[in-house]
């Protein structure tokens, strides 16, 4: 059984954005944090965490805060995505999502609001970690509106950059929860589906690698516990390519 901490950094991450996580301090502009002191001065304006990752899902969201409430889709200027991020285990895990600031990127997701118990909560949890601020001005809405609600902006960001691996590939399950998440925003929001929300998930993230492992409970039936398993797959080949889409192998397949 998998430690909490686990637990809830692959549900931040990807991620993000997770989202699914920490950055060096010495990557934070003037607009960012890496304290969770700075987090506990923002009392009195509503507290917002972006996620880049599989807490782009509702569900993957509501598992590691139940109330988290209502998301709104977004794109975040000054961060990039990309599969390099894992969490540390005796046993085999896969890579996941993390973030680093970077001006020249600009990395899609959610925002949704947390009461500020929440995240101090998580951020004393997230020990190791860098809870970054995002700047109101660096955030384009997505949903139709011109501006983000007001309140304090937060992600979480990777300490460092661990790449696809033998030992740690990315998992069909992983992609399958993020990209189902980006396919949910999409059929809320027609803005964000204009804006062609899912693409972008693919375009905004780095990395993309083999050895890339179809982990799905029954891969010739996947609509079975992925009910849009065959338009994720298709944004899959549509994006990166059928020679990236044809190399994700089966579990215990020669690769």
């Amino acid at each position: 059984m998998k430690c909490e901490a686990e637990v809830g950094r692959r549900k931040i991450l990807e991620g993000i954005a997770i989202m699914g996580l920490g950055v060096a301090a010495t990557g934070c502009t003037s607009g960012q944090v890496s304290t969770k002191a700075e987090a506990r001065e923002s009392d009195s304006s509503s507290q917002y965490i972006f996620g880049y990752g599989s807490l782009i899902q509702k569900e993957s969201r509501e598992e590691t805060w139940s109330k988290a409430g209502k998301s709104f889709p977004v794109s975040v200027q000054g961060i990039t995505r990309g599969w390099y991020d894992r969490v540390d285990t005796v046993s085999w895990g896969p890579t996941y999502l993390g973030a680093f600031p970077d001006r020249r990127s600009t990395c899609n997701g959610v925002i949704f609001q947390v009461a500020q118990g929440e995240l101090r909560e998580f951020a004393d949890r997230e020990e190791g970690y860098k809870l970054i601020r995002i700047p109101p001005g660096d955030i384009t809405m997505l949903d139709g509106r011109s501006a983000p609600p007001p309140g304090s902006f937060w992600y979480f960001g990777s300490a460092s950059r661990r790449y696809v691996s033998q030992d740690f590939p990315i998992v069909q399950s992983y992609v399958d929860v993020c990209v189902s998440g980006c396919l949910e925003v999409e059929d809320e929001f027609p803005a964000s589906r204009t804006a062609k929300f899912a693409q972008n998930f693919f375009t905004a993230t780095t990395d993309w690698k083999t050895p890339w492992i179809n982990d799905r409970i029954y891969p010739w039936r996947p609509f079975v516990h992925v009910p849009q398993a065959n338009k994720i797959d298709t944004l899959i080949r549509d994006q990166l390519g059928e020679k990236m889409f044809r190399s994700i192998s089966l579990p215990g397949a020669r690769v």
